[in-house]
């Protein structure tokens, strides 16, 4: 590809996943709002974030194979526009479960978006040009939390959380349509193998495995916080939603800084040392934010500090997966987008739990406890073959 349609194929990518991760997010500043119109505690109501992961657990697994036989456009088409669609009739929902029956559909839409949209990146970038890749739309993506988490927040603070829910439909259906007309990936030579053999080819690979464990364990620790962000400033510091959402984008904005630095640090030093020191770094940043509860300046200075070490950990930790198996690439990111989508149930459902029951301190142990395993798994068992420092300037 030419560095203009390297450059087109990250935008609409960008655009994509911004898309994506805003559909994601759009719940956790007016959870408090759900759950007193439906008459449900909070850690109930973090159920629609949960039930917007849980297709994706066996979703992206059976899709993955088939975007590595038959390409990643069509499944990147038709998720977007069922992720918009659905999101967009759950702001017209009738009743708790009706919520959660259509974030549940659109969060199938959503689980064949992010593997897709790596692979894609996986295809068209060398190795040692592809963390800056990555890094970019991260970065382009990042921006649905820091513009709109507190976007989402202060409309629903001024009208009701369904406006809020409504525009973010609106937005991914909007995607959809650029997708379809826009999208020129360079065509990656398609694997004939079966899916069983492209499993096959993961699961022998002690390297990948853990990889993929190693994506399970950073991400239930990360979901499991930020899902609640929102809330854990309402309730610590008495904010009101539209503040507190506001005050949140610090994680965004911190995940936008990290993003761009860790990926290229990890291109000149390595990806695995920058994946296993920064999920023990921000574990350890989370349970002092948590247990000590410091002013809430320092917090949220806290809460910046952590979210720009995870998001050196998300462009380190994808380019890593993107070349364990590179004949199965596309089935390997789905297996991990699957995981993730396990991450998001179970940090959603065990946050609920712990907060409704035990309070925010309980949370910020857990994810220590998380983030430290996970970093063992990447220091001892995740391989990364030596690769060239010298990167292009094309990326």
């Amino acid at each position: 590809m030419t560095r203009a349609e390297r450059r087109a194929l990250i935008l609409i990518l960008g655009f994509l996943t911004f898309a994506s991760v805003y559909a994601s997010v759009v719940m956790a500043p007016v959870l408090t709002q759900i759950a007193a119109e439906f008459g449900i505690s909070t850690g109930a109501a973090g159920l629609v974030v949960a039930a917007y992961g849980a297709p994706g657990i066996v979703v992206a697994v059976l899709a993955g194979p088939y975007s590595d036989r038959f390409g990643r456009k069509r499944f990147l088409v038709a998720g977007s526009a069922v992720m918009g669609v659905f999101t967009l009739l759950a702001a017209f929902a009738t009743s708790f479960p009706v919520l959660v029956a259509t974030r549940m559909v659109a969060g199938i839409g959503a689980s064949v978006i992010y593997p897709n949209a790596n692979a894609i990146l996986g295809d068209n970038f060398p190795y040692g040009e592809r963390a800056r890749a990555i890094a970019t739309v991260i970065g382009m993506n990042t921006m649905a939390s820091i513009i709109g988490v507190p976007l989402a927040g202060i409309i629903a603070e001024a009208t009701t959380w369904r406006a809020s829910v409504a525009m973010v439909g609106s937005l991914s259906i909007i995607a959809a349509v650029v997708l379809f007309w826009r999208l020129r990936p360079a065509q990656a030579p398609l694997n004939d193998a079966e899916v069983r053999e492209l499993y096959r080819s993961i699961v022998t690979k002690s390297s990948a495995v853990a990889a993929i464990v190693s994506s399970l364990l950073g991400s239930l620790y990360w979901f499991t916080w930020s899902t609640y962000v929102v809330v854990f400033f309402e309730v610590t510091f008495g904010l009101s939603e539209g503040l507190a959402s506001t005050i949140a984008l610090t994680q965004g904005l911190g995940v936008l800084i990290g993003s761009q630095l860790g990926g290229r640090l990890g291109a000149r030093i390595g990806h695995k040392p920058v994946v296993a020191g920064s999920v023990v770094i921000s574990g350890a940043l989370l349970a002092v934010l948590t247990n000590l509860t410091p002013p809430l300046v320092l917090t949220a200075l806290l809460s910046l500090a952590l979210a720009a070490v995870m998001g050196a950990r998300f462009a380190s930790n994808t380019t890593l997966l993107t070349e364990q198996v590179p004949e199965a690439r596309g089935t390997l990111l789905a297996l991990s987008a699957s995981v993730t989508s396990l991450s998001i149930v179970a940090g959603a459902t065990v946050g609920g739990i712990l907060i409704d029951v035990f309070g925010f301190w309980s949370l910020g142990l857990f994810c220590l406890v998380v983030s430290a395993l996970a970093s063992v798994v990447v220091a001892l068992f995740v391989r990364e073959e030596p690769i060239d420092l010298e990167i292009s300037p094309a990326a």
